[in-house]
Parts: C-alpha cells; structure tokens; sequence
C-alpha cells in the first residue's frame, strides 16, 4: 500500500476517521490503512510527529481496533 502526503496530515486525517467510524463496522482495507498511516508516523523523521502518533494509537486502542 502506497501512502501520498505528508505524515503529519495523514495521521490527522486517520485521527478524525477513525473519531468518525467508532462503534461501527469499519472494513479491513480501512484498518490496514490506519495502521500503515501509524507506521509512517513512526518511521517520520521530517517533522514532529510523535503526539499525533500516540493520539492515534490511543483512538485505535479506544476503538477497540488495537496498534500492531
């Protein structure tokens, strides 16, 4: 899976969609998506990224659909 963007607006983005999806079904293409935006979040090195990842593996968490 190829990611566009910068990863600041991709974790931002992943942030508010996995706000919007909680308690629904999401599919798994979707996940893998927000996870592979986690790891490119981890991988940055470019900007500061570090409290957008940890807000995101919180909102994974809390979703019920755990970090790898």
């Amino acid at each position: 899976m190829k990611i566009e963007g910068s990863a600041r607006s991709n974790l931002i983005s992943a942030i508010t969609s996995v706000r919007r999806w909680r308690g629904r079904r999401v599919h798994g293409d979707t996940l893998a998506y927000w996870h592979a935006v986690l790891d490119q979040g981890r991988r940055s090195t470019g900007e500061p990224v570090a409290d957008l990842v940890a807000e995101l593996e919180g909102e994974l968490a809390r979703s019920g659909r755990h970090t790898q």
